[in-house]
């Protein structure tokens, strides 16, 4: 019997290492990254993780044979996208144990806050509750596209690339609490401090919609 076991524990072992191992290449966590954001097409994905078509569609197949990633045709594309939000989770928790086990992670976050001269940060219950009372303006700092498949509520979006073209449709009344795509993006960070030089009251949330979804619901 215990022949049988150890036999079914070393082979779940291995099933298991199959998922670790593929979140131990940078490209493939950079498209897990970029997915988590939205379904995208492999030539979307290449120019956004600054990679070669050929080397970012090598790395999605290996994570479409774990089950990590699925594919769609939509005309002459084909369209990835994360195959559970449990893959959004896992991605989540891995930075929360970098930020815990990793003196070098918090370093780096420091170092953008301090570098941005200390933007105040909101969490998901506080950003809840500014929504609620219709007390701040949500700045989605995120391409069209990823704004289209999902954003917090009662965000407006202005794609960071051309912020300054849009800098005249900003309240000056109100909080703007500006976010991007989460805690492994520096974004929010960089377009608050801009803001904030400008006159604004600036508040960064770097978090993911999906991460707000996940707080929120808990």
């Amino acid at each position: 019997m215990e022949k049988l076991a150890d036999k079914y524990q070393n082979a779940a072992f291995e099933q298991v290492v199959k998922i670790g191992k593929t979140f131990s290449n940078l490209t493939r966590i950079k498209i897990l990254f970029m997915l988590d954001q939205g379904p995208k097409s492999v030539e979307e994905l290449a120019g956004q993780i600054n990679m070669s078509v050929a080397n970012t569609s090598k790395n999605l197949q290996i994570l479409k044979q774990v089950n990590l990633v699925k594919e769609e045709k939509q005309k002459n594309f084909v369209i990835y996208h994360l195959t559970s939000k449990k893959v959004n989770e896992l991605l989540s928790l891995l930075i929360d144990l970098s930020e815990e086990a990793l003196p070098s992670f918090t370093e780096l976050e420091d170092n953008l806050v301090a570098k941005t001269t200390d933007l105040p940060h909101v969490d998901s219950k506080t950003l809840y509750d500014k929504l609620s009372s219709n007390g701040a303006y949500v700045l989605d700092l995120r391409p069209k596209d990823e704004f289209d498949n999902d954003h917090l509520p009662q965000a407006h979006n202005i794609d960071y690339h051309y912020i300054d073209e849009h800098l005249n449709e900003l309240p000056n009344d109100q909080d703007i609490i500006v976010y991007c795509r989460g805690r492994l993006c520096g974004i929010a960070n960089v377009v608050g401090q801009r803001l904030q030089d400008l006159g604004h009251q600036v508040y960064t949330y770097n978090h993911t919609v999906s991460e707000w979804k996940n707080d929120i619901q808990k």
